[in-house]
């Protein structure tokens, strides 16, 4: 069987267009060639974000983002980011037990990213982000 040109030209465009949408779709833009998202997921840049630290006491947790009612009163909503990673860590809080939580808030988003948190009952500290807001999940913090 021979096709013509004009068929072979189409399925060329095909899986060409079919390509760059999965390309997009699997976010393979944002890898670094070791296939680990090397892209930047949080904003952070190569100059250390502001950090504000909150106190509060745990009101929720659902392995990706810490909930807290801050000693001043506020609902406080925080993101944690990858569950598995959080899990890995053994990253557990109890409502109602006290927390120390460096964060910043990422460029163009409104929500606080947690670099830190500390249990302050324990003293034990949960890292989520280095210095510079880089996800320790993702790219080259991972391991």
């Amino acid at each position: 069987m021979r096709l013509n040109s004009k068929v072979v030209g189409l399925i060329v465009l095909v899986v060409m267009f079919g390509g760059i949408l999965l390309t997009a779709d699997l976010g393979w833009w944002q890898t670094d060639g070791s296939g680990r998202g090397g892209g930047n997921h949080d904003g952070a840049s190569e100059t250390p974000p502001e950090v504000t630290v909150l106190r509060g006491v745990v009101s929720g947790y659902d392995l990706r983002q810490l909930s807290i009612t801050a000693d001043d009163g506020q609902s406080l909503y925080i993101e944690l980011g990858n569950s598995r990673y959080n899990r890995s860590i053994g990253f557990a809080p109890q409502v109602g037990e006290r927390v120390t939580v460096e964060v910043f808030i990422p460029g163009g988003k409104t929500a606080y990213s947690a670099i830190t948190v500390t249990l302050d009952g324990t003293e034990q500290i949960y890292t989520f982000r280095d210095a510079l807001g880089n996800p320790l999940w993702a790219g080259k913090n991972a391991e």
